[in-house]
């Protein structure tokens, strides 16, 4: 019984340890995203024309197979190229991101004329949309607190258990 006890006990650590990790990385990327996004609110923008416009995968460190947007075009004051891969800050990928490239795709077909917004120091540095909803940010920084604070909230409530009377520890 013990032993099935120290297993169980020993597993709920290495859970909470993972959240925490989890949390941490959250805490630290989404704010970093979420001040990109800020920027690219602002950046100026040129018009184009879509002239390629598909769904690509490429295989990731450990042969995993990932999903982005290719959508290729000309400026139409210069004639210049374009190419995004991003289109826009703040949109998170929950799996290999194939339906969110091919929603992406559908949105933007060939021949469609759009604002290309670029960062105003680097005009390689693009997106389609600028403004877009913060939801999905909010989402994951909150996510990220949670798992942060679920070993505060445990412990707490792990003491109050421990401390009524009748309780054995």
């Amino acid at each position: 019984m013990t032993t099935v006890k120290n297993a169980l006990a020993k597993l709920a650590g290495y859970v909470m340890l993972a959240g925490i990790l989890y949390g941490l990385f959250v805490v630290i990327v989404v704010p970093i995203s979420m001040i990109e996004k800020a920027a690219a609110e602002s950046w100026p923008s040129r018009r184009g024309t879509i002239t390629l416009s598909y769904a690509s995968h490429r295989r990731g460190a450990r042969n995993t197979a990932y999903w982005f947007p290719e959508i290729c075009g000309t400026y139409q004051d210069t004639g210049e190229r374009f190419c995004v891969t991003r289109v826009r800050f703040g949109r998170i990928r929950w799996s290999e991101g194939k339906a969110q490239a091919e929603e992406a795709v559908a949105k933007y077909p060939v021949g469609r004329e759009v604002d290309i917004h670029h960062a105003p120091g680097n005009p390689r540095n693009t997106v389609l949309e600028a403004v877009s909803p913060w939801t999905e940010l909010y989402t994951l920084l909150g996510i990220g607190v949670a798992f942060l604070m679920l070993p505060v909230v445990l412990w707490v409530f792990r003491k109050r258990i421990a401390s009524e009377p009748g309780t054995a520890t």
